[in-house]
């Protein structure tokens, strides 16, 4: 299996605190089954900004060839949306370097701006990835699927999958969730003992799709692929007429040389 949205690189946000726990993780992400971790470290501007990030990705990378552990790890950022992100734009990480982007908003930021901006990097050849849409009580599930058919990839969390919440249920049973990953932040706390998640998780959905919600999609998101989705897109998507005014200023910006 293959996990994108990971907090297992220590000492760059509020998940691993150091390399001994990440390598914990490590172990015990292998022993039920992940072969591949995107480690997907906050990038919330003003709080953690990948100070540290690329030295401490190299020494874990170093550390898991040395103790010959059979994983891969792998680049990339959790963007917590804020309007400066073109001033930072640069120093985020986008998955494995491809055209694959993991984002998440906070409670406050409303549907109109979110699709604008998800647009935005549409429109420049980025695939934003929304991060545990489970959690976003302001959005609703038809603006969840709107996302969707425009070409946003929706994830949604191990933890959440496998409980009640009937917005989980209703997306999970019509096959809008494109990847579940686990946001693993620490261990003994949020980590990889998952395992009856996980075979809860098979027998909800069914041995298929469980595949591509865990392994042939984040597979394809790591190899910088389109993936699989199972409802259609719509063939095109169209620009916002109206752009949010917190982004007004700033569309030409984006990806500006």
């Amino acid at each position: 299996m293959v996990d994108i949205h990971s907090h297992i690189l220590f000492g760059v946000d509020d998940g691993a605190k150091d390399i001994e726990e990440s390598m914990e993780l490590l172990k015990q992400a292998v022993s039920v089954g992940y072969t591949d971790i995107v480690c997907s470290s906050h990038y919330y501007i003003g709080l953690y900004e990948n100070s540290n990030y690329l030295i401490n990705f190299n020494i874990l990378k170093e550390e898991i060839k040395k103790l010959e552990i059979p994983i891969n790890i792998y680049l990339g950022n959790e963007f917590n949306l804020d309007s400066e992100y073109f001033s930072h734009k640069d120093k985020i990480n986008k998955i494995n370097n491809g055209k694959y982007f993991l984002v998440e908003i906070k409670s406050n930021i409303i549907y109109s701006i979110c699709k604008d901006f998800f647009q935005m990097l549409l429109e420049k050849g980025v695939t934003p990835i929304f991060a545990h849409i489970e959690r976003y009580n302001q959005i609703r599930v038809e603006e969840l699927i709107e996302l969707s058919q425009i070409g946003v990839v929706l994830q949604m969390n191990l933890g959440s999958a496998v409980g009640e919440l009937p917005k989980v249920k209703y997306l999970l049973e019509n096959s809008y969730i494109d990847i579940i990953a686990t946001d693993t932040h620490k261990y003994g706390k949020r980590d990889y003992n998952i395992k009856e998640k996980l075979d809860k998780l098979k027998s909800i959905v069914g041995d298929e799709y469980f595949q591509l919600l865990t392994e042939i999609n984040p597979k394809k998101v790591i190899n910088n692929e389109n993936i699989l989705k199972l409802k259609g897109e719509k063939n095109e998507f169209k620009k916002s007429d109206g752009i949010s005014s917190i982004f007004s200023n700033l569309y030409s910006k984006l990806f500006r040389k």
